[in-house]
């Protein structure tokens, strides 16, 4: 369960634009929402001077190229009953819904990002809170030695831990730590905040899944040190030479990472690959900047068979009632070849009857 606290529509601009970079920040949540069960305990980022003013929910701050600032967070065990809590620090990066995760670090980093958030900042360990007591923990940030352009985005993940007891086959009885509940305070840090604007590449397109289902995969790259915000993207797919639309997709409303990429899916609806030369063409949006590509690209008969087995929505059992249909077409034929035959040979037996 996430308890989350991070800016969702990010605006970044010039010195003369704070208010308006602050305005757009208006959708970080103060308080999260309960996936399930009860909250065991809560979390109240405490800022420091170094906080820029408008920022209320979460760490927003410009500091000084190698200078070390500490995060400081107040954890109430809501509680009567102990509890354990860690903070680890993470890098924001764009899931596959164009979505920016501040609690998770993203599988294969963008090959721009300089510098990750999640290793300029000491996680916490764990530590232990009484019951209903409140402590506040703190993490030092070391902000990179020379100074950069735009933001690092990331987020510090608090989870409480709990001690399990389970069987193990030699030793009897073992220790696993699970984690049971989690909040996300966002952290965005920067040397200047000049403005930098957003650009975006395509990286890659080829035939993917999401959720053992067949899609079309374009990898969208975010290269720049900020946020793109309110991103739309429209996609289609065509075979080579041909005019008809096979497959297309649109999403809006989404946003992405600074220096992230992520693959945005153009669903198949069900349908199975089939290999060959196919175009897609896609256009992405934001603000008043627009970027279009058109890139060829191959699906080969190996992979389409590999896809399709495993896509849960084809049926890739045995069509019964069609092999049924064949055995019987071929039992007909072989009764129908046979009665040929024996027809054959009793004229040829009334003919050699009529010659004697």
């Amino acid at each position: 369960m996430n308890h989350s606290f991070f800016p969702r529509r990010c605006r970044k601009g010039s010195i003369w634009l704070l208010p308006v970079f602050s305005l757009f920040l208006f959708l970080f949540p103060i308080v999260g929402r309960a996936e399930e069960g009860t909250l065991s305990f809560y979390v109240t980022p405490e800022f420091s001077e170094s906080q820029v003013a408008g920022s209320h929910s979460y760490f927003d701050m410009n500091l000084a190229a190698g200078a070390t600032e500490t995060l400081a967070l107040k954890i109430q065990n809501a509680s009567s009953e102990a509890i354990q809590v860690q903070v680890t620090p993470h890098t924001a990066y764009t899931n596959v819904h164009g979505v920016v995760e501040y609690g998770k670090d993203a599988q294969d980093p963008d090959a721009s990002l300089s510098h990750s958030l999640d290793e300029l900042i000491d996680p916490s360990g764990v530590i232990e809170l009484a019951g209903n007591e409140t402590k506040t923990i703190t993490v030092p940030l070391h902000m990179p030695e020379d100074p950069f352009e735009g933001f690092l985005a990331g987020g510090l993940r608090i989870t409480e831990v709990k001690e399990e007891q389970e069987e193990t086959p030699n030793e009897g009885e073992g220790v696993a730590i699970k984690n049971e509940f989690a909040y996300v305070v966002g952290v965005v840090v920067s040397t200047s905040r000049d403005s930098v604007q957003p650009d975006l590449d395509l990286l890659d397109v080829f035939a993917d899944q999401l959720n053992y289902r067949n899609v079309i995969s374009a990898t969208i790259q975010n290269f720049t040190p900020t946020f793109v915000n309110r991103m739309a993207v429209e996609a289609t797919v065509q075979r080579v030479g041909e005019d008809d639309i096979l497959y297309e997709a649109s999403e809006e409303m989404m946003q992405m990472a600074p220096n992230s990429n992520f693959d945005f899916p153009i669903s198949l609806d069900g349908d199975r690959f089939q290999s060959g030369e196919y175009v897609l063409k896609l256009r992405a949006t934001s603000g008043e900047k627009e970027w279009s590509w058109e890139r060829t690209f191959t699906i080969d008969a190996d992979d389409a068979r590999s896809l399709n087995r495993a896509d849960v929505t084809i049926d890739s059992s045995l069509n019964w009632w069609m092999i049924g249909a064949i055995v019987l077409l071929v039992l007909l034929l072989g009764l129908v070849l046979y009665l040929l035959i024996q027809k054959r040979k009793q004229e040829q037996t009334s003919k050699n009857s009529e010659k004697e």
